[in-house]
């Protein structure tokens, strides 16, 4: 409007001079403004002209680069002053910029080819002279019409540098543009699938399907692999881990002949495929047996692979001794991997319960993809994150974990993770005695008043507003049906659902391992107790395989609640508590000094009972899970002790929102407002919005004082 008002003549302005509507009414107001600067550039001189193209053409607004190119199409520096004075820039200090969007748009478009040509390679030869080889690139390409194999190849240098600057939307865009100015189909195809790849890593999924598309059919080896691991994701992020599995499997055949390498990281990818498919002990069982007979040489990735198949097809003891010394391959060499390669091999023993190990490697996995950029690789590292705080009883952090990996997942268009993301919420609204799909989060205070776990204030579903038809996946939907049931004592009904994910070809099989004791403990309750001693040895063969100490304890758990002699059952109970001790699995231990208790009030051993009970119901309410907390509570309540609503009271995180409480945790370690936002993508001003939020609740006045305070 202003540029508007500024078009008219005084006259015009006071009224005494009618408008001419059609000078004025016939254009959308962008065009008319933009009109006005095309008028202003056109009364310019040339060399100023020429100088507004080059500015146009930049996007750093750096007056060094500017003059220096500009000089290379015959302007100087003093050329900018007719600019300043048409209102077209301003200089301030060693910056350009220009008043409006649309007077850049007037400067570049309305300038012939010939002259934007020439703006592009003379910023290329500024910028090669200020060393900064990746816009000089860019202006290269910028200015070349046609093939160039040597500006492709340039461009294609200069993705890595973006890559290594955390740039995932930059490494893509210079891909894509490569591979257009590559003649070569087979280079053209391999350009575009690096192109897809980047832009999933960049959490543009749908222009990774149309990059994919776009590269077409391939035969050289390393084409064939980039693109069957793109399209497999992209197959998998629609659900379809089977079709992902199978179209890798093919591709494995096809490359590991010429580049074994390769074809172990697609097997190891097909077997991840293989996992989550809707049978995965008959998809390890056709993995194997489609690659048997390729030779890998020694590739530790294709030991690994073979490894998590043999787990997943039930050998669990050669499977275990693979995946443990692949895992620690793994760590040895990740400073040598892209950061999606070490995400997509970290991790896995996991499968062996290697809980805290593994929680503290993807701690330093997220932070690389917060500080990259890697926005479609992020949510894949907190799905990792949100599960293992889960098993570590750290239910909080488990929580606002899921919900921020959840948005992202949405946001990027990665509903499979979403549905991922809803599985892991569901099983902690079960554990707190909610239904899955409760609307809030632990204790039922971390969210946002009035509202869903978005803080959007819509009931339902967890993430229905990004994903209107995101529900929990099957195994972990049934996994939070059981525990609810469980801790609500509902144990005909909770020994359904465990033995729906521990009998049958269709099981998940870490879900099914952790759901083994509680088939235990929900048989031993009903009449159906003889599945309980089946259960156990099941879960004893996996402890036997994994050699976890926390495996062992919960092991001796169910040994106790099997035995009908006293005194061994005492043993087992006291031995299951001293290998609890330092294992980080805060919940099984209360849940076997639960069980315990309960045994010792039976045996009317009501005091040693009360100090068990007392121990477990701290533990519950400290994580929180409600629903054993009750339990808790109605035995203590048997031995003649009345407890108080919560021991624990209500700790300060359960005072914040979700994102409230990632801001004060991110800013109670000294990084600035712009710091955060980079970390958790949001602007500085709504990261400072949120501080000023939390301040009063948390009962300070400033961030220096929230070191001191327990954020959990």
């Amino acid at each position: 409007m202003v540029e508007l008002v500024g078009a008219l003549t005084a006259a015009q302005r006071d009224g005494s001079e009618p408008l001419d509507a059609r000078e004025i009414a016939v254009l959308p107001a962008s065009w008319r403004v933009r009109r006005i600067f095309d008028e202003r550039i056109r009364a310019l001189l040339a060399p100023t002209r020429l100088l507004l193209t080059v500015a146009a053409a930049d996007d750093t607004g750096d007056v060094a680069l500017l003059v220096a190119a500009g000089e290379r199409v015959g302007a100087a520096a003093g050329d900018l002053g007719p600019a300043e004075a048409a209102g077209l820039v301003r200089v301030s200090g060693r910056r350009l910029v220009f008043r409006h969007p649309l007077a850049r748009a007037a400067a570049y478009q309305g300038a012939v080819l010939a002259e934007r040509t020439a703006a592009h390679r003379a910023l290329a030869e500024a910028a090669s002279a200020a060393d900064d080889m990746g816009r000089r690139a860019w202006h290269l390409a910028a200015a070349t019409v046609g093939y160039d194999d040597e500006v492709a190849a340039e461009l294609e240098r200069s993705a890595e540098l973006f890559r290594s600057r955390g740039g995932r939307a930059a490494v893509a865009a210079a891909y894509r543009r490569a591979a257009r100015l590559t003649e070569d189909q087979e280079a053209r195809s391999l350009r575009l699938a690096a192109a897809a790849a980047a832009a999933a890593e960049a959490g543009q999924v749908e222009l990774a399907g149309m990059l994919a598309d776009e590269a077409g059919p391939v035969s050289s080896p390393p084409a064939v692999a980039r693109l069957a691991s793109v399209r497999a994701a992209l197959e998998h992020e629609q659900g379809r881990a089977e079709s992902a599995r199978l179209l890798l499997v093919e591709a494995t055949c096809e490359v590991t002949a010429h580049r074994p390498a390769m074809g172990a990281s697609l097997l190891f990818e097909s077997t991840a495929m293989a996992w989550e498919a809707p049978d995965p002990i008959a998809a390890a069982r056709h993995t194997r047996a489609q690659v048997t007979g390729l030779d890998f040489g020694e590739h530790p990735v294709h030991r690994g692979a073979a490894g998590v198949l043999d787990m997943l097809a039930g050998d669990l003891v050669d499977g275990a001794a693979a995946v443990r010394e692949f895992a620690d391959h793994v760590v040895r060499t990740r400073h040598e991997r892209s950061l999606t390669d070490q995400v997509r091999l970290h991790g896995w023993d996991v499968l062996l319960g290697e809980y805290r190990t593994v929680h503290d490697e993807a701690v330093a996995l997220e932070r690389e993809c917060r500080v990259e950029g890697a926005v479609g690789v992020l949510p894949r590292v907190l799905l990792r994150l949100a599960r293992l705080r889960l098993f570590l009883g750290r239910h909080r952090d488990a929580y606002t974990t899921a919900v921020e990996g959840l948005e992202i997942a949405c946001d990027t268009g990665q509903r499979h993770l979403a549905t991922m993301f809803s599985g892991v919420l569901a099983v902690l609204a079960a554990l707190d005695g909610k239904e899955p799909g409760a609307t809030e989060g632990p204790d039922g205070t971390n969210g946002p008043e009035g509202g869903d776990l978005l803080g959007r204030g819509s009931a339902g579903q967890p993430g229905q507003d990004l994903c209107p038809d995101v529900v929990p996946s099957p195994f972990w939907l049934t996994r939070a049906h059981g525990l609810l049931d469980l801790g609500l004592g509902r144990y005909d009904r909770a020994l359904q659902h465990f033995a729906a994910l521990t009998g049958g070809p269709h099981r998940h099989l870490m879900v099914s391992v952790h759901s083994l004791p509680d088939q235990v403990e929900a048989a031993m309750r009903t009449e159906r107790a003889a599945e309980a001693g089946p259960a156990a040895e099941s879960f004893a063969r996996w402890t036997g395989a994994t050699g976890t100490a926390w495996a062992r304890a919960v092991e001796l758990r169910c040994r106790a609640l099997l035995t009908a002699d006293a005194a061994t059952a005492e043993e087992f109970y006291e031995r299951a508590l001293a290998a609890h001790e330092g294992d980080g699995r805060p919940f099984e231990e209360a849940r076997t000094r639960l069980l315990y208790g309960e045994w010792l009030r039976r045996a009317k051993r009501r005091a040693d009972a009360r100090e068990a009970l007392t121990v477990a119901l701290k533990s519950f309410e400290r994580m929180p899970a409600a629903a054993w907390a009750n339990r808790a509570r109605a035995e203590l309540r048997a031995v003649g002790v009345a407890p108080a609503g919560s021991v624990a009271g209500v700790a300060l995180v359960d005072r914040l929102t979700v994102q409230e409480l990632r801001v004060v945790r991110l800013a109670a370690t000294g990084l600035s407002n712009r710091d955060i936002g980079a970390r958790l993508f949001l602007s500085p001003r709504t990261v400072g919005y949120h501080l000023s939020n939390a301040y009063p609740k948390l009962g300070v006045t400033s961030r220096a004082a929230l070191g001191a305070l327990d954020l959990g």
